[in-house]
């Protein structure tokens, strides 16, 4: 049977395209590497405990409630989302500490005690400001499908130009942060949301300040019952719809006849076909490989990461949900990663145990460690040998026992490891990359593909590594809108 649409993999942005398109009638199929759905968004049972190894937290979540109103449905039917507080706990090797809150109260409150009033004012300067660029450009940038420069010249949008000053486009993000925070803890604490989409601060434009916003604005969420909730969530909703999903299917080649997307190729030489194609794949893979581009220039990638699943005895720590243990070196991390291409000797080290705000994620007498490192890709080939990943895995360890002495002898089975070649392969991530390109430039965000795709017709793209970018909320947004595209197109 020819479908309406086929969509290559079941990927959250892949899911919520079927799901907005099936809801208006299409049908639609959706092909799958893996055998579940989710993408990078997965479930792992290791040790007795739970594992989300991949997302670990939610903000936006009206664009989740938007996402299943949109198909005639209420997303508390699927999914109940807990708020989580303090959103995050930083930590620093001088033994400082700070709960980052999303209540602007008690976020003065704390800010205040720990880093003195003065800090706590320019925090709210900070915030003001960036408050003022994200309404200024959030229509613009994330909700609605992007043209590029070509933005700006439309009528709909003229009003945002007296507005671009203030978006420090050609402002490192490290120096717009150094510019409002006299404390250099507060710097690099900022300076950390440009990892948020794979990038360094210190190449970055300032028009990032709007991520801290948003988590702040929004707070920080978690789905009872693990982040994969939220892909068992579209899931559901899709197969009642009537969207038809075909697991452990690889897709090979988009065909294309006279420019225009007629369906796909399976490896196992499955013909599937359609008047649509969206490709929730990474859109270098589409292109170079999906397409058969070979001479697709592959674009500055994000960051990958090193990630440790860590089934941890009970132990006196008293973890938070989130925690980030900052390094002393943080430049240098962001050298070593994106002009060295290599993985930082002395890292900041992200863990999150989601058994401390979800009853259900709680391991009888273990805790689920999830720990992360940000790594730089790889450059297509494995370089992660079991050498490598074992002294990158001591590294890392000793890293979290400076801040946490002892905390090796804890550890109740040995981690389960997932290294850039891991993301690389599972998902067709070129480079093992977490988000497709980086933001490392003030153009990133007019370059990132588009979600129409600009050279064949009938072929869209979604997902991380399309407009608007990685992390849940925008993924879903470019779901939505790649299915926008096919409504406009059909």
């Amino acid at each position: 049977m020819k479908n309406d649409v086929i969509i290559i993999g079941a990927g959250i942005g892949g899911m919520n395209a079927g799901m907005q398109l099936a809801s208006q009638g299409y049908s639609v199929t959706i092909l799958e590497k893996r055998s579940e759905p989710g993408g990078k968004m997965r479930r792992v049972f290791y040790g007795d405990c739970i594992f989300d190894a991949g997302p670990s937290l939610i903000t936006m979540p009206f664009i989740l409630r938007d996402a299943f109103a949109q198909t005639g449905s209420v997303l508390d039917e699927y999914l109940k989302l807990l708020p989580i507080d303090p959103i995050c706990h930083y930590r620093w090797l001088d033994g400082k500490h700070y709960d980052c809150h999303s209540n602007p109260f008690k976020r003065n409150e704390e800010t205040e005690k720990i880093f003195g009033r003065k800090s706590m004012q320019e925090m709210n300067a900070y915030m003001a400001h960036a408050s003022k660029v994200y309404h200024a450009t959030k229509d613009v940038f994330l909700f609605n499908p992007f043209d590029g420069f070509k933005e700006f010249f439309k009528q709909k949008n003229l009003p945002l130009l007296p507005a671009l000053p203030s978006l420090k486009f050609s402002t490192k993000f490290h120096s717009f942060n150094a510019e409002y925070f006299t404390n250099p803890k507060l710097i690099q604490l900022f300076d950390r949301f440009a990892t948020y989409n794979g990038s360094s601060p210190y190449l970055a434009p300032a028009t990032l300040m709007v991520i801290p916003f948003i988590e702040f604005e929004y707070g920080g969420w978690y789905p009872e019952g693990g982040i994969y909730a939220i892909a068992e969530a579209f899931h559901k909703r899709c197969t009642e719809l009537g969207v038809n999903f075909i697991f452990n299917a690889d897709v090979d080649e988009i065909i294309i006849d006279k420019n225009i997307a007629k369906g796909v190729k399976a490896k196992d030489g499955t013909l599937y076909e359609a008047q649509h194609v969206i490709s929730n794949a990474d859109v270098y893979h589409a292109r170079h490989d999906l397409l058969r581009k070979s001479k697709e220039k592959k674009p500055e990638l994000s960051t990958s990461g090193f990630v440790m699943l860590i089934p941890m005895h009970k132990n006196p720590f008293n973890m938070s949900h989130h925690t980030v243990l900052f390094s002393d070196e943080y430049e240098r991390e962001f050298t070593a990663i994106f002009k060295d291409k290599e993985s930082p000797d002395e890292m900041t080290v992200y863990i999150s145990v989601s058994g401390k705000s979800d009853i259900s994620q709680v391991c009888d007498d273990k805790e689920n460690w999830f720990v992360l490192v940000n790594t730089p890709p790889t450059s297509g080939t494995k370089e992660w040998s079991e050498e490598k990943t074992a002294r990158y895995k001591h590294s890392i360890l000793t890293m979290i026992e400076r801040f946490l002495p002892g905390m090796q002898s804890y550890i109740a089975e040995e981690p389960f490891i997932i290294t850039p070649d891991d993301f690389s392969m599972e998902f067709h991530a070129t480079g093992g990359s977490l988000y497709g390109s980086s933001s490392n430039s003030m153009f990133s965000a007019f370059l990132r593909p588009t979600n129409t795709d600009p050279h064949i017709q009938n072929l869209y793209h979604c997902g991380g590594s399309a407009h608007p970018g990685g992390g849940i909320p925008l993924v879903i947004l470019s779901g939505q809108f790649a299915a926008q595209s096919v409504m406009a197109h059909s």
